[in-house]
């Protein structure tokens, strides 16, 4: 009777017998990787490592070369009373109203629209003694 040794990834398999009717599983060495399986198991972890590195390193030097904090400092205030007056807001006026008054010979739509840019306003509703500018007349 001869012996087939059959080695594979798993645990070495020792077959006997002519029709190799017993099976008997024997340990196998330590395991090894190989040149491929060290690329795999520790190279590639590497390269991502590496380029979310890269790109943090990129990302907070484009954030302090283009903040706008670094804007803010680069350019003077605008002096408000060579392009707009301040009012304040009466009981029942609207913005088309103190736009249609601050300068009548313009098309209402585009003082208001101006109004709203000036003031950074977020909606229409105005309160009574809101201080608002409003564009000189052109």
């Amino acid at each position: 009777m001869s012996a087939l040794v059959i080695s594979t990834a798993g645990p070495a398999v020792q077959y006997s017998g002519s029709k190799f009717g017993t099976v008997r599983a024997t340990p196998a060495g330590p395991l090894r990787l190989t040149r491929r399986g060290r690329m795999v198991f520790l190279g590639i972890p590497a390269l991502v490592v590496a380029a979310v590195l890269m790109l943090s390193v990129v990302a907070v030097l484009l954030g302090v070369v283009a903040s706008p904090a670094n804007a803010a400092t680069k350019y003077t205030p605008v002096n408000m009373t060579d392009y707009a007056a301040s009012v304040t807001v009466l009981q029942g006026q609207s913005l088309w109203s103190i736009a249609a008054k601050s300068d009548p010979n313009r098309d209402v739509r585009d003082v208001v629209a101006e109004i709203v840019a000036l003031n950074d306003l977020g909606t229409s509703v105005l309160q009574a003694g809101q201080q608002l500018y409003v564009p000189l007349p052109k």
